[in-house]
């Protein structure tokens, strides 16, 4: 009977030990103590439930492991920004082409500009030529 009660006792304080709280409080230097019993001189918050266990005995529990979602969510928007910003500078470029190409059509038939007097100037057939070049250059180099 005395070696059951000592054994149920032992038990109890076993469990017991594996049931203490934990304590975390401030000291009056601002430092942070934890400790399993509360301090006698300042106030101490449990911490009892809070905390998860950090080693396991039971290999067979399932690990609890980041969420990615979010993270996943992240590069999703990064990529479809970089795309639209590409889509928007491809946009750009298609319509400075198409301005480009424009421009060239006119330089290659008779031209006259207008000046700030309202007054109508034309240019000689050879600077009609070389700003004709100069355009068919830059659409090659730049549109393709």
């Amino acid at each position: 009977m005395k070696q059951t009660l000592s054994l149920l006792a032992g038990f109890a304080l076993a469990l017991n030990a594996s049931a203490e709280e934990l304590y975390r409080w401030v000291d009056a230097d601002g430092k942070v103590h934890f400790g399993d019993r509360p301090p006698v001189t300042a106030k101490a918050e449990s911490l009892d439930g809070q905390l998860k266990p950090i080693n396991g005995a039971d290999p067979t529990r399932r690990q609890d492991f980041p969420d990615t979602t979010r993270s996943r969510e992240i590069d999703q928007e990064y990529a479809a920004r970089k795309e639209s910003q590409q889509a928007r500078v491809q946009q750009q470029r298609l319509n400075a082409c198409n301005h480009a190409r424009r421009q060239l059509q006119i330089l290659r038939g008779r031209v006259y500009f207008v000046d700030e007097n309202g007054k109508e100037t034309t240019i000689s057939e050879r600077e009609r030529q070389q700003e004709a070049v100069k355009m068919e250059a830059q659409i090659r180099q730049h549109c393709g």
